[in-house]
């Protein structure tokens, strides 16, 4: 029975914004949550879900009144310093953590990403910042010039016919990078390495001229059950064309054929030649050249897929066969 009789009221209370109604201690009416600092009894509970409680001191005999007190949790100890429950502070520019009854939770502040690897940035790391707190990822720019702008995983170990390769010294340890993409998607491009592979044993940047595949309107394949044309050879022999030079021979080179699928199609397997053209003026020039024997279809794509799903409009001598 409610004390001074009478039903209970039919509306729920009006109460201050943010304080929640609750049921009193018996269970049969609505009250507004007593605050902290407010007076409580079993008929006027605290905000429980604020963390409160009633005190009623050290003679609580379950019906006497008290004060709603914060229910304190157990404290953190972090290096040294002590952190009250619900405290948060930050031990470093790095991270943002919380005290929470005793055990203390933490967030980083800075970008945890993974940054691997990819055809446009082949070595990434982390590097400080003066002024700032969070590392950031950078591509170096050394290995980049090494390897001629940027990786190309489709690239194996390739022969090298026709050109000199004296014996090195006895004492020299043979280092010889992999030849990197070439520079064009399609029409007359080069492509480098760097290799110790001489009589002084230093050093050298190798450049060689490459063609991935002519530039004229090629369409993928349409063929039932084919999505891609992986390798193809030139239905005629042709005089390679490089800065108005044209070969003294004539080749049949095989070329890279175009994926319909959403990947690109770059060389496996190459080997290099020497090509002997003639320029104006009756100069001639020899050059090493990349010649294609097998393709691959992959997503690690050098620079842009379109670039390789689409062949481009070229018209300058060096694309022209």
């Amino acid at each position: 029975p409610r004390p001074g009789g009478g039903p209970p009221p039919a509306d729920p209370p009006h109460c201050a914004p943010g304080v929640p109604v609750v049921l009193d201690g018996c269970s049969c009416c609505l009250v507004c949550a007593r605050q902290r600092g407010e007076s409580c009894s079993p008929l006027l509970p605290c905000d429980e879900n604020s963390g409160l409680y009633c005190d009623r001191g050290p003679n609580d005999d379950g019906g006497a009144a008290g004060i709603c007190m914060v229910l304190e949790g157990d404290n953190c100890v972090f290096d040294g310093m002590i952190y009250r429950n619900g405290e948060t502070f930050q031990p470093s520019c790095k991270y943002q953590c919380t005290c929470r009854d005793g055990q203390i939770g933490c967030l980083p502040r800075c970008n945890l990403d993974l940054l691997l690897p990819g055809p446009d940035c082949p070595f990434p790391r982390k590097i400080e910042v003066p002024g700032e707190c969070c590392e950031k990822w950078i591509c170096d720019p050394k290995d980049e010039v090494i390897l001629g702008g940027f990786a190309m995983a489709a690239y194996r170990q390739e022969a090298t016919l026709g050109i000199d390769a004296s014996d090195s010294s006895a004492n020299c340890i043979e280092q010889t990078t992999e030849w990197s993409a070439c520079s064009k998607s399609c029409g007359m491009g080069f492509s480098t390495r760097v290799t110790n592979r001489n009589q002084q044993c230093e050093m050298v940047k190798q450049t060689r001229l490459c063609m991935i595949r002519p530039c004229e309107n090629a369409e993928p394949s349409e063929k039932k059950g084919k999505k891609c044309i992986r390798t193809k050879k030139s239905l005629k022999a042709v005089h390679l064309e490089h800065k108005n030079c044209t070969s003294v021979q004539a080749y049949r080179p095989r070329y890279c054929g175009l994926c319909s699928d959403g990947r690109c199609c770059t060389p496996h397997n190459t080997k290099t030649i020497q090509v002997e053209f003639h320029c104006p003026q009756g100069k001639v020039l020899k050059k090493p050249m990349m010649l294609i024997s097998t393709c691959v279809c992959h997503t690690n794509c050098p620079q842009s897929n379109n670039a390789f799903l689409q062949p481009l409009d070229m018209t300058s001598s060096e694309a022209k066969i």
